[in-house]
């Protein structure tokens, strides 16, 4: 057992300046406290078998749904995006500072793959 530690987010997001790569901070049972910087726009994708939690920390997100209208995440908010729906972030002036709550082994790109997959880094 790993003994409870306190984890100062702003200072973990100022160790790293590359974007759309998550980076994990802590374990919680099988899912992953990730921390990731994004800029522009993400590529379309979904995830087959897992949620996903965005909680932005500073600026602002939009989160494109298929099909759907936008979310609009500013600091302080969180959604949920359910398993198997396609949706694309999106940073129109950036940087945005987020947590991602993910199943241990998703991949940031879900089915598609392609240039952004980025392996999860420790920080």
């Amino acid at each position: 057992m790993n003994a409870p530690q306190v984890i100062n987010i702003a200072a973990k997001h100022a160790r790293f300046d590359d974007v759309w790569s998550p980076k994990r901070v802590a374990r919680v049972d099988d899912y992953e406290v990730k921390l990731a910087k994004a800029e522009g726009e993400f590529i379309w994708h979904h995830h087959e078998e897992e949620d996903e939690l965005f909680l932005v920390f500073q600026g602002v997100l939009r989160i494109e749904i298929e099909n759907g209208e936008p979310l609009v995440l500013r600091p302080g908010e969180m959604t949920v995006i359910p398993k198997g729906l396609r949706h694309r972030p999106v940073v129109e002036e950036g940087p945005v500072h987020m947590l991602l709550l993910e199943r241990a082994g998703v991949v940031n790109t879900g089915q598609e793959g392609g240039a952004l997959t980025a392996e999860v880094g420790e920080i």
